[in-house]
């Protein structure tokens, strides 16, 4: 089921899209329970569908100074589970598939300082850089996919993007064959580097860019990769919600943001939900 180019064409029962997690195992938990995924015994019971989480699932330092202290398990247990997660999926007809978002690159490239007191191990350095058990995890995971007719990444696909990629003959999934080789093999190729500097590294790349394109453009990357939605993490929104086809699902569900509501995306039968809990 699973494709190198991370394009799929499958008839999932269901689709579910969860947003940044930074570090907030528990509500992570509460989502997949809440839509049948796992049960409270954190055993995988759906089948045939596919989970979609938008990057940033480490870094739970709190967002001001007035939320109480909350966490207890360190971040990267959420990259434990979710790791755990998509192996469990495979093995019922089904994918989870965790993108790579900013925070996922800030820690490979060793900027912790998005990390909690808590979350900062003495040993996390060398488990995050090259060879480290999360580094592993992390190179192996993509940072855009696209499931029939919906794209996923972190921040957005902009126009800019697409032209880089057609200077080189590339198309949008090859910034994942990029993304594998920097962190797992340590290197950039000299053919790659500016697509890798400008659309991974740069502060307008898929994983930073905040900035929305003019609807013209975005029409035009959505005819450009023959899609009809794009959804993205990273912009921080009070509640999930839809403009210009592109979907804004962080919705800071961490408790790093001191919020007690949060909300996903279900996609069934073509409908797609906000589910609030």
């Amino acid at each position: 089921m699973y494709s190198n180019s991370y394009n799929f064409n499958n008839n999932f029962d269901k689709i579910i899209v969860i947003g940044d997690i930074h570090g907030d195992l528990k509500r992570l938990k509460h989502i997949l329970v809440n839509d049948n995924i796992i049960n409270k015994d954190l055993e995988w019971i759906a089948n045939n569908v596919i989970i979609i989480q938008v990057g940033d699932q480490i870094d739970s330092l709190n967002r001001n100074d007035n939320i109480e202290e909350w966490e207890i398990l360190k971040d990267i247990e959420v990259l434990n589970f979710t790791n755990l997660l998509s192996k469990l999926a495979l093995e019922n007809n089904s994918l989870f598939i965790s993108l790579n978002g900013n925070h996922e690159l800030m820690n490979i490239l060793g900027n912790f300082s998005y990390v909690s007191k808590n979350s900062l191990y003495e040993n996390r350095l060398n488990n995050f850089k090259f060879k480290g058990i999360y580094n592993d995890i992390i190179g192996n995971r993509p940072i855009v996919i696209k499931v029939n007719d919906l794209i996923f990444c972190h921040a957005g696909v902009k126009k800019l993007h697409l032209d880089i990629l057609d200077k080189y003959n590339k198309d949008i999934f090859y910034l994942n064959t990029i993304w594998k080789k920097f962190v797992l093999l340590n290197k950039v190729d000299i053919n790659d580097k500016e697509i890798f500097d400008k659309i991974i590294l740069n502060d307008e790349g898929i994983l930073w860019t905040r900035n929305e394109d003019s609807p013209d453009d975005i029409n035009y990357v959505l005819n450009k990769l023959n899609s009809t939605f794009i959804f993205i993490g990273h912009n921080t929104v009070p509640n999930i919600f839809l403009n210009n086809n592109i979907w804004y699902v962080d919705n800071s569900i961490s408790r790093s943001y001191g919020k007690n509501n949060y909300e996903y995306i279900r996609i069934q039968n073509k409908n797609i939900t906000i589910v609030k809990i």
